[in-house]
Order: C-alpha cells, then sequence, then structure tokens
C-alpha cells in the first residue's frame, strides 16, 4: 500500500492533468478511465461528483460503462491512500497519460 500526502496527491494530479475535473482515475476493479465530467455527465450534482471520482467506479451510477465497485466497502484491493488530517482515504490510482 502506498500512501503519500494529500499535497503530494493533489501536486500530482495538477501536474498530469492541470484543473481537478481533468482528473482522471482509473477503477481498480474493471479498469474504467474516469473524470469528474463524467459523474456530472451521469447526472451526478458536482460537489457531490468530485468526492466519487477517485473513490467509486462510474457503473455506480450509470450501467453504459464501468461496474459498481467503491473503495469504502468490505473488500480493500486499492493500491493506494491519501493521507489528510490523520485519516488515510483509500484512492483510484491516477489514469496513465495517453501518449500521441
Amino acid at each position: 500500500m502506498k500512501t503519500i500526502t494529500r499535497d503530494e496527491w493533489k501536486s500530482e494530479g495538477d501536474r498530469l492533468y492541470g484543473n481537478f475535473k481533468n482528473w482522471k482515475f482509473k477503477c481498480v476493479s474493471c479498469g474504467t478511465v474516469q473524470t469528474m465530467q463524467d459523474f456530472i455527465d451521469a447526472g451526478i450534482p458536482a460537489d457531490r461528483a468530485g468526492n466519487f471520482v477517485y473513490q467509486e467506479c462510474i457503473g455506480r451510477h450509470t450501467k453504459e460503462k464501468g461496474c459498481d465497485w467503491c473503495l469504502y466497502g468490505l473488500f480493500q484491493i486499492h493500491t493506494k491512500e491519501v493521507e489528510f488530517e490523520g485519516t488515510k482515504v483509500p484512492v483510484f490510482e491516477f489514469a496513465e497519460i495517453e501518449k500521441p
């Protein structure tokens, strides 16, 4: 298990993708790559979508793609946690950057 600070996580996401809405996460269960915009497009309010994108597969909210996995369930198969104010939060890994 890799644990990083919130600041390290934010720096990595900003470096890779810029604005948080553009950050891409890969579901640990099915491999679906998703962004915050995918959740907004599925009808999730932006304030909630920002929390779901790194812990829930989009398939929990739409049957069009993905699965119903979440990182706060019984089975812990994630590989990264972000530590913030003494609490470790499981997060999906960032998706790989597509090369042109």
